[in-house]
């Protein structure tokens, strides 16, 4: 059985899953502090939270996901931010604000039908941003992929292509 997951996935797939699911889990213990604790409005509790996850975010993938040799670089962290940006920043407050928006609710009411959670302001909330992290993850592999990451073609490589 785990030889099938382990061929099923790369590695680096997994090791995409994990430093996304660690950062991820941090990014849920911020937002939830922030709000509940502090009492800061949900979407600028998420722009912090996620603002100090993405700077852990581009460490965890630069030398543990995607095993760059090279040391860390200001041009490569701003196109990391830049990508992971979008789609912490502005597609995460835009699905939160939206789910807030279309079900007329202040995360008391709406998203849960079922019991006592329905009146449950935090755990609302969570439950739209696990939406909104889900949209986000498939973004961010893509780019940080294809963008981000992105192999430089080896002498040979060039050499054949050019």
């Amino acid at each position: 059985m785990f030889s099938h997951i382990k061929y099923s996935l790369s590695k680096e797939k997994i090791r995409f899953i994990i430093a996304g699911s660690c950062n991820t889990f941090l990014d849920f213990i911020f937002l939830n502090i922030l709000t509940a604790v502090f009492g800061i409005y949900f979407v600028i509790a998420n722009l912090f939270s996620v603002s100090i996850c993405i700077t852990l975010s581009y460490f965890l993938n630069h030398y543990f996901v995607f095993r760059i040799k090279e040391p860390l670089g200001f041009r490569k962290f701003t196109t990391f931010f830049a990508v992971t940006g979008f789609s912490s920043l502005a597609l995460q407050s835009g699905i939160i604000t939206s789910m807030h928006w279309l079900l007329g609710t202040p995360f008391s009411r709406s998203l849960f039908i079922v019991g006592g959670v329905s009146n449950h302001p935090t755990i609302e909330l969570n439950f739209v941003k696990a939406i909104a992290v889900l949209v986000g993850m498939i973004w961010n592999f893509i780019f940080y992929k294809h963008v981000v990451f992105k192999d430089k073609p080896s002498k040979t490589e060039a050499e054949f292509i050019g």
